[in-house]
């Protein structure tokens, strides 16, 4: 069971599942949940337009290994500070960029990853262009 509610007055529950588990307390129950903001798909699709806009405005002289969205992603994250490192045996570094999922990161930090990453593009990748026609241009990649 995966109870969900919406926060008005007081926390309301959404769908099925929350009603029956509400149901089920008495008025004094203590309950412990754990409780995080839903992330928005529709940002999710932005972040990957953003990618897509980014590989179709890309200066030629870019080597091509940065045209592959998933490399790109990879890169940018580590490049953000949105990794993990991990030492090997022999104590090299590792970066290992975080992962993304709606599990895994909340919507504040998917926020922070995405204006991260725009700043990044914008910097490195797609010199001399103004971020809010860039930003309509990535509109134009999501549909």
């Amino acid at each position: 069971m995966e109870p969900f509610f919406l926060r008005a007055k007081t926390w309301e529950p959404v769908n099925e599942d929350s009603i029956k588990a509400v149901m089920k307390l008495a008025e004094d129950d203590v309950i412990k949940c754990e409780v995080w903001k839903q992330r928005n798909y529709m940002f999710l699709r932005k972040y990957f337009a953003l990618l897509k806009t980014t590989i179709y405005h890309m200066p030629e002289n870019i080597p091509d290994r940065f045209r592959d969205k998933d490399y790109l992603r990879k890169y940018i994250q580590i490049c953000i500070g949105s990794a993990e490192v991990m030492v090997g045996l022999t104590g090299r570094e590792n970066f290992i960029p975080k992962s993304i999922s709606f599990a895994d990161m909340d919507e504040d930090e998917f926020k922070e990853v995405y204006n991260k990453t725009l700043d990044f593009i914008l910097k490195h990748f797609v010199t001399g262009v103004d971020q809010y026609d860039f930003e309509l241009e990535i509109l134009n990649f999501m549909n």
